[in-house]
């Protein structure tokens, strides 16, 4: 685990200590039912689950899961139903906080199953949405009504006409400072131009490869240049992971395209669920440490590539 020192104060001759400042990450929480199988099941055929496994999932919950063991406060603004023990015992397993979730009353829980082959590491993920009402502008506004607390405040590519509203809310109250540093994700491939819309207004993009080809973009590259360019965006720094091929990003101030290669460990890959989270946690946190661009991307196609090589996303090998 990555550790760093709290800086202490003598105050009044009593000890203060500072604690570093916060990420908040908005987004997503639903169960994950994890069905390892040794190969992908026949259509219409009968196949033996290895291994299943229920866990917290969700983009956002994932993000936070990764950094909680990085050692970054993390903060998660959710929606979850207002009576689920099997989720809060989950949440509180895996040492997330739920003290700013919205509780929504008569609400379901959002589920995804999720098959893993275990020969390829390939996922098919089913997810079931469920009537749970996600967190408005209005519900964020009071959770956190002074956002220089955090120093990062990320949003997960959804809840899209509140999400957009949730981010220029931040840049009208962070005026001229430039924190706290917002980032969006852009992973899913659906038509809706509202989340478009919002790609200038952050500080840090990340493209997945699938959001990167539906756009017409044949390599990490190609996505970054190439969204800078479609979305006016030059003032974005944008980072594109692209699985194997490792991931790309452009930094703003030196306009320099870093392309880092993919890491692979003496091991086979049996589940890629996740990795794409676990390298946007771990680029947040590196970014929010100060670490330069190329070293992050570096060190998180590292952790990602570790993670592909273990079942879920608790205990990662973070050396």
């Amino acid at each position: 685990m990555v550790m760093r020192p709290s800086r202490i104060f003598l105050v009044s001759s009593s000890l203060v200590y500072e604690m570093d400042e916060k990420i908040l990450i908005v987004g997503l929480t639903c169960l994950d039912i994890v069905n390892y199988v040794e190969s992908y099941p026949v259509e219409d055929g009968d196949s033996r689950v290895v291994k299943q496994v229920w866990t917290t999932g969700g983009n956002a919950t994932n993000n936070i899961t990764v950094l909680n063991q990085l050692n970054s406060h993390s903060v998660l603004f959710s929606s979850i139903p207002a009576q689920c023990p099997v989720l809060e015992s989950l949440l509180k397993g895996a040492g997330i906080k739920t003290n700013y979730c919205i509780r929504r009353s008569n609400s379901e829980l959002p589920i995804s199953t999720i098959i893993v082959s275990e020969s390829t590491g390939s996922r098919t993920i089913l997810h079931y949405r469920g009537q749970l009402q996600e967190p408005n502008c209005r519900e964020f506004q009071d959770a956190f009504p002074d956002i220089s607390r955090f120093s990062w405040i990320h949003f997960e590519g959804r809840n899209f006409e509140n999400v957009i509203s949730m981010i220029r809310h931040v840049r009208k109250m962070r005026q001229n400072n430039e924190k706290p540093t917002i980032s969006l994700e852009c992973e899913k491939v659906r038509n809706f131009p509202t989340l478009e819309d919002a790609i200038p207004l952050v500080d840090v993009l990340f493209i997945s490869k699938d959001f990167a080809r539906n756009k017409g973009f044949r390599s990490k590259e190609q996505g970054v240049s190439g969204i800078q360019e479609k979305y006016c965006a030059s003032n974005v720094i944008v980072i594109c992971p692209w699985a194997e091929k490792g991931a790309a990003a452009r930094s703003t101030s030196e306009d320099e395209m870093i392309s880092v290669n993919s890491y692979h460990e003496n091991k086979a890959a049996i589940d890629t669920v996740g990795a794409g989270d676990c390298f946007i946690a771990c680029c947040i946190h590196y970014l929010n440490e100060g670490c330069g661009l190329r070293e992050t991307l570096r060190k998180s196609c590292r952790i990602a590539g570790k993670k592909v090589t273990q079942r879920g996303l608790l205990d990662l090998d973070l050396s």
